[in-house]
Formats: structure tokens, C-alpha cells, sequence
């Protein structure tokens, strides 16, 4: 299951993405349609078969995995303001994009950086599950999940609300599957608690936080596409 998982996360993402061309050529939410662009190539070079290749092109010390990490910020950054943004959370906003919210990124992307530098990553391992770990590698691994966790933290009670509202029944169920989707983020701060032999579990949480946030803002933007039609077609 956890060698398809990917797979099949990829393709939904792609889908959503591929969807979302028409309404960006039109100029309507193009930043919805980059969100989704950079979700999808995060998840592709994620995948094994891919970071091989990708990585080895770059020179086979796992930097295919530091230029994903660093891609993951920004699409936390950027996916971030415009959820807070979308749910009216002008606290979420200040969060993510204030001091507090950039001292965070800056702090975590100095400190990738570092603990990549001080690790031996020769050897092209997807999720450098194939490295010897030790204290720098687990500390690189730690800044990787912190500022999604960050972000995920900043955005959870506005969803909420969303969701426990009597807000129309799609907009809550898409709510819900990102409010999942951010949960499962913050539970990833604990896979440091995970066994090594239970690995497929961190997996299976990281492809599913993805399954769900894309399929909750692809709910999202269905619901109020199609709540518009609807106002239009009483008016």
C-alpha cells in the first residue's frame, strides 16, 4: 500500500492541477493553480524512482532532498497565507508572513542547511532513508517537518470554525478533509517516537496529509465555483 500511496497522491494532485488551467488562463485564482503546481512537483520528486534520477543529476549527495525541503517551505509559505487568507483569519496571516511567521522560516532554512552540511549524504536515498542517522541527520529531518507543522498550527482553528459552522455542507466536508490533512502534519512531529521497522506508518502519514490538503482546497474552490453559479442562477 505505501509503494502506491505515492502514486496515486501524485496523480490526484496532478488531476486537481491540471483543472485548475482553464480558470488560470482566464486570470481567475492563478496563485490557487501555482499552489497546486508546487504541491504536485514536491509530491513527484518525493518518489523514489524520481529523486534517483533527479538526484543523480545533481550529483548523487541526496541534494535533490535539500532543494525539496526548501520547496515544501515555500509551498507552505505561499499555500499558508492563502488559506488564512480564503477563511478570514487575519491572525493566521500576521503569523505566517509577520517577524514571528519569517524569523520562523529564516531560522528553519539556516538550520536545514547547516545540519545538511555537517551530515554525510553520499548515496542517493529517497527520505535519506538509506544514511546512516545519527544526531545531524535527525536534526535535518526535525527542521523538514517544523515550519509545515508551524504553518499547519497557524491555519488549524480558522478551518475549524469553518468546519463546527453552519457553514453549506461541501465547503465544511472540503474544510474537513484539509483540517485532516494539517492534523496529520502536526502528528508528524512525532515520528521521531516511530520505530525504524514501522517506517511504512511515516509514509502513510505524509502521502495522506498531502491526499487530504489537496483534496480539501480542490473542495474548497469546487464549492465556491459552485456557490456562485448558484447566485447567479437565482439572480
Amino acid at each position: 500500500m505505501t509503494a502506491v500511496l505515492p502514486w496515486v497522491t501524485l496523480v490526484v494532485c496532478l488531476a486537481i492541477t491540471l483543472a485548475r488551467i482553464p480558470s488560470a488562463l482566464r486570470g481567475e485564482n492563478r496563485d490557487v493553480f501555482y499552489i497546486f503546481s508546487l504541491i504536485t512537483l514536491s509530491i513527484f520528486i518525493s518518489i523514489e524512482a524520481p529523486y534517483l534520477v533527479i538526484d543523480g543529476w545533481l550529483g548523487g549527495m541526496n541534494i535533490g532532498n535539500l532543494v525539496l525541503r526548501f520547496l515544501l517551505y515555500a509551498t507552505f509559505y505561499f499555500m499558508g497565507i492563502k488559506i488564512a487568507m480564503a477563511f478570514g483569519s487575519a491572525s493566521a496571516v500576521r503569523a505566517i508572513r509577520g517577524p514571528i511567521g519569517i524569523t520562523a522560516a529564516a531560522l528553519v532554512g539556516a538550520l536545514t542547511i547547516y545540519f545538511f552540511a555537517i551530515t554525510d549524504t553520499r548515496g542517493s536515498s529517497a527520505g535519506m532513508s538509506g544514511l546512516t542517522w545519527g544526531p545531524s541527520l535527525d536534526g535535518y529531518a526535525a527542521m523538514g517537518r517544523l515550519y509545515p507543522g508551524f504553518v499547519a498550527a497557524c491555519l488549524v482553528p480558522a478551518i475549524w470554525r469553518t468546519v463546527a459552522s453552519t457553514a453549506p455542507v461541501l465547503l465544511r466536508v472540503a474544510s474537513g478533509f484539509l483540517l485532516l490533512g494539517l492534523c496529520l502534519l502536526l502528528l508528524s512531529q512525532f515520528f521521531p517516537l516511530i520505530p525504524f521497522s514501522e517506517a511504512w506508518l511515516r509514509v502513510l502519514i505524509n502521502y495522506s496529509a498531502a491526499m487530504a490538503t489537496c483534496l480539501g482546497l480542490a473542495g474548497i474552490w469546487f464549492s465556491k465555483a459552485y456557490a456562485r453559479r448558484k447566485q447567479r442562477l437565482l439572480a
